[in-house]
């Protein structure tokens, strides 16, 4: 089960840091762009963004997998298997939520509590 479980957590971080770094390299292809013509632009921008985004996925998996597989060890010799994989999962993603709210929305997570 535990087998299971970090492989999902694996998968899941590696999407979607996938996701944030291929995000801010589209921003900058985009930014960079501006001056082309928009066929050409598109032309370049899909160009880059698919030179760029699969070795990001490659090594963003293979990174997350293994930074993973580290924090899991570290955390379940300190305070137990279970209980240090929950608080694992929910770190983690507490600070994916937190770029992902940055990211779409430009605010912090205490800046959007006080709404």
């Amino acid at each position: 089960m535990m087998r299971f479980i970090t492989r999902s957590v694996i998968f899941a971080v590696s999407i979607l840091s996938s996701y944030l770094i291929t995000g801010a390299i589209e921003d900058r292809v985009l930014q960079e762009t501006e001056q082309y013509r928009p066929l050409t632009a598109t032309l370049l921008g899909m160009g880059i963004i698919i030179l760029i985004f699969v070795p990001v996925f490659a090594y963003a998996d293979k990174i997350t997998e293994a930074s993973v597989k580290a924090i899991l060890k570290q955390t379940t010799a300190g305070v137990g298997k279970v209980f240090g994989v929950l608080i694992f999962i929910t770190v983690i993603f507490v600070i994916l939520f937190a770029l992902y709210l940055d990211r779409w929305f430009g605010i912090s997570v205490i800046d959007a509590f006080k709404r």
